[in-house]
């Protein structure tokens, strides 16, 4: 048992600032999965040596028995291996009681996690009765937000010791009784003194949890997982970052919860998640995950299971440990963009300041109303790259699309194929391997992009470096790394060596996806984690794709990212029995009169417990305050109290307008 001295020597050490420089990793080009103690959840191990575990949460009240125990039984069978319920009161943690026994008689013991907001005396109730708890510290022993804006040293002091006393009780049950604890941390719900200090910003999530986790190493209680989510997957991969070079600064192991909160449905929340979740796994961060979809919850679980698969494919044979140079990838917690030459002249042009650009294959595959739709598509957020192979049919189906160099209807074409004779308005995609040292003379010679597809899966890294210095005499050169394994090393491991030459080419992240779960879950995995570290200067599918769904897929993805802003974003949470309205229809109609409003923000928020906090970043926030009632904000200001649920859609479109944001359909 620490004494008082020691605890206050304890307390004081927390007002040292960290200062993170970006050594989460051993190499940045290198695939390694970060190694972490196993925490056991009953009879469930996470980290360690085993595989990344599958969760998921109930969404019924915890008070309903048997539609809880249904909905936990169908989670199980999906593939769940651990199962979360919320515990808002002493009332629900006393039922978790009930359900583990039911659960028990009908066979299914898979461990149940409960999830605690604001009531520690919750908390010492559910450790009873579940095989693992889950605290937010931003509100585990705050009832009130922002009502002291600034703190002294000694003020602060005060308040950990504040967090200390209610959070040691439940630290020393859970070591008694061989519980797990997840310091659960959510950008949106950062308590006063973290806000306070650091902002709410990925440096105050990581201090959130460390805080916590000291506390519990006082009493020598190691057995915890933490996690660091965000709405906006960028947020959460920096989030996590951070909280891994932390951890190796102070030498703590603890395995990780990967999840983005508040994701959303549809492709939408799919690809957000396969962002902010298959981008870590694929810099070997991460332990168990959950995707947070507003949809049943037994959808998740196949969602999750599709990231996984995604990020474990076959890695490349890469044996580099240099230490990286460039910039972007030293400075992971921002994105800066990679600097680059440009390749091609107007409107073809991609790289240096241009915008990341967007590009898909041209629709011939395509009639009657599906090719209209896709054409209207086009016109509403015109691509900038659209791929043919056949230049006779293209130009017999499409004239429009071809404007000599100069932006017609839509703006440009690339080329693929056919070398023989190259078109002067289109630009050039082509295989590296059927480049020779003649074509690559005449290469030399082209005002637009050539987009050349190198294929890495039998090169070295030296290799690599050697044939971009080949192509580097074509001065329009944008290149594509094609593999069957993960590109991100490869791809890093080309930043670096282009870094030095001042004629680096620009990147294209081209992508052929098997089917539709491949371009939902690895595309975005790959693309998600370079994009994010400033690499890609064109995103692109091929032609195995849909035309239309290809580009659009294209869009949700830069969209995700936030380097290409063309419709409604949407922030809505997975519902559980805190939720005070049916979550999935209200998205719904709320997306149906709002998704045009490009560049806005909107959330839709179950309850007032996470949703004001969760939902940062918003514009416009859609809460539930009651049964039935609704609070409107207008960013992290509530401007309408209880409306009637009927009304409040109106309600929320009417607080658009005001606000000047609103844009006719």
């Amino acid at each position: 048992m620490p004494s008082t001295g020691k605890l206050l020597s304890f307390y004081r050490s927390f007002l040292d600032t960290f200062v993170p420089r970006g050594d989460y990793t051993d190499s940045p080009f290198l695939y390694q999965r970060r190694q972490t103690r196993e925490v056991k959840a009953g009879a469930i191990g996470i980290g360690g040596a085993n595989p990344v575990r599958i969760q998921s949460m109930t969404t019924s009240d915890t008070c309903d028995t048997d539609a809880v125990v249904a909905e936990a039984i169908a989670l199980f069978d999906a593939g769940a291996e651990l199962v979360r319920l919320t515990a808002q009161g002493p009332k629900e943690a006393k039922n978790l009681e009930v359900i583990r026994s039911r659960l028990n008689e009908k066979g299914y013991t898979g461990p149940l996690v409960a999830d605690i907001h604001f009531s520690p005396r919750a908390a010492m109730i559910a450790v009873e009765y579940v095989e693992k708890v889950r605290i937010n510290p931003g509100n585990f022993a705050d009832t009130k937000r922002f009502e002291q804006i600034e703190y002294t040293d000694d003020e602060y002091v005060k308040e950990l010791e504040r967090i200390h006393d209610s959070f040691k009780p439940l630290v020393l049950r859970a070591k008694e009784l061989g519980r797990a604890l997840r310091i659960g941390v959510n950008h949106g719900s950062l308590s006063d003194r973290i806000m306070n200090r650091y902002g709410d910003t990925p440096e105050g999530m990581v201090e959130s949890a460390i805080e916590f986790l000291k506390i519990a190493e006082l009493y020598d209680f190691r057995d915890m997982v933490v996690s660091m989510k965000a709405s906006n997957p960028h947020v959460m991969i920096q989030a996590y970052r951070m909280l891994v070079e932390r951890f190796r600064k102070e030498k703590m192991d603890y395995p990780l919860h990967l999840g983005v909160t508040e994701a959303g449905d549809g492709r939408d929340g799919r690809i957000k998640s396969a962002i902010g979740i298959g981008s870590l796994l694929l810099d070997g961060i991460g332990d168990t995950i959950r995707v947070s979809l507003t949809e049943d919850a037994v959808y998740e679980i196949p969602a999750a299971r599709e990231i996984l698969r995604a990020t474990m494919v076959e890695q490349q044979n890469w044996t580099i440990q240099a230490k990286a140079e460039n910039e972007s990838l030293r400075s992971p917690y921002r994105i800066q963009r990679r600097s680059t030459t440009t390749a091609g002249i107007a409107p073809l042009d991609c790289g240096a300041s241009r915008p990341v650009r967007a590009a898909a294959p041209m629709p011939l595959d395509l009639d009657g109303p599906a090719l209209n739709a896709a054409l209207e598509a086009f016109l509403k957020n015109p691509p900038d790259y659209l791929f043919v192979n056949d230049e006779a049919s293209a130009r017999r189906r499409f004239p429009q699309f071809f404007g000599n160099g100069e932006r017609a209807s839509l703006p440009v074409i690339m080329w693929s194929d056919d070398t023989a004779e190259i078109p002067e308005d289109c630009g050039l995609l082509i295989e590296a391997s059927r480049i020779d040292s003649t074509l690559l003379h005449k290469l030399s010679t082209i005002k637009h992009p050539v987009f050349v597809r190198v294929n890495i899966d039998r090169m070295s890294p030296v290799t690599l470096q050697s044939e971009a210095e080949r192509l580097s005499v074509i001065p329009c050169l944008v290149l594509a790394l094609e593999t069957g394994a993960n590109p991100v090393y490869p791809y890093r491991w080309l930043t670096e060596c282009l870094n030095q030459n001042r004629r680096a080419a620009p990147f294209m992240l081209y992508y052929t996806p098997a089917d539709d779960d491949d371009a939902l879950f690895r595309m975005p995995s790959e693309a998600g984690a370079l994009l994010l570290s400033g690499i890609g200067d064109v995103l692109a599918i091929g032609p195995t794709m849909r035309s239309d769904i290809a580009y659009q897929t294209v869009l949700d993805i830069l969209q995700a990212t936030r380097l290409r802003i063309t419709k409604t974003e949407f922030i809505s949470c997975p519902s559980c029995g805190r939720t005070l309205f049916d979550l999935q229809s209200t998205t719904a109609r709320i997306k149906e009169v709002t998704g045009h409003l490009k560049g806005v923000k909107i959330a839709v928020m179950g309850c007032i417990v996470n949703g004001p906090g969760e939902m940062a970043d918003a514009d416009f926030g859609y809460v539930g305050s009651a049964p039935g009632k609704i609070n409107l904000y207008r960013g992290k200001e509530v401007i309408r109290k209880n409306i009637d649920s009927e009304i409040a859609t109106q309600e929320l479109i009417a607080l658009i307008r005001e606000s000047g944001m609103w844009q006719d359909p």
